[in-house]
């Protein structure tokens, strides 16, 4: 991580996940690991809050992989559906495209985000997404982990669900390869 800057981060596990991307071995001529060199064994603090997108499919992003802690948080597992089911619908154009932006610049991306309960109290995210290779060469996945940095007391997401999202600050993360710029588009390959 030498020589690159990277924003103020504010959690141990999104810090962790930064070091441990950066070590991963990448290809020759590569900026990006493999999804095989992720070892989750290696990881074991940081699997509950991990969240993998698989972009491979033009138009989606299927969620490959999701901890635990967040399957508890969401009060359900959305493993192997397509993250479009939990993004409100005027959003998802959006949203898509910052994860197809940070897939196919590359670059890593760092988000606060504002949760908004049924009951109207509201807990803050911080999480990090960095891109992964897929081993055969088909696209690209994102791993995050995504982590409670402030939350109300007795939060029960089972019995008060996250109406909305709202998300507060985004930034780029410079992997090496230059970030790019908030309004820019990216394809992923």
């Amino acid at each position: 991580m030498a020589g690159i800057a990277l924003p103020d981060i504010v959690t141990d596990r999104c810090r962790s996940l930064l070091g441990h991307w950066f070590s991963l071995p990448r290809p020759p001529h590569s900026l990006i690991p493999l999804k095989s060199a992720l070892d989750p064994l290696a990881i074991p603090k940081l699997l509950p809050r991990v969240l993998l997108h698989d972009l491979r499919q033009p138009g989606r992003a299927i969620l490959r992989l999701v901890g635990t802690g967040l399957v508890e948080q969401y009060g359900f597992d959305p493993t192997g559906h397509d993250y479009e089911r939990y993004v409100e619908p005027e959003r998802w154009p959006s949203a898509l495209a910052e994860l197809v932006k940070v897939a196919g610049h590359p670059c890593g991306m760092r988000v606060l985000t504002e949760h908004v309960h049924s009951d109207g109290r509201v807990h803050e995210n911080e999480a990090v997404g960095l891109p992964l290779e897929a081993d055969d060469g088909s696209g690209r996945f994102l791993l995050f982990v995504d982590e409670i940095v402030k939350a109300p007391v007795g939060i029960d997401p089972r019995r008060r669900p996250v109406r909305h999202l709202v998300v507060k600050q985004r930034d780029y993360l410079d992997i090496g390869g230059g970030a790019p710029s908030a309004g820019a588009t990216a394809a992923v390959r």
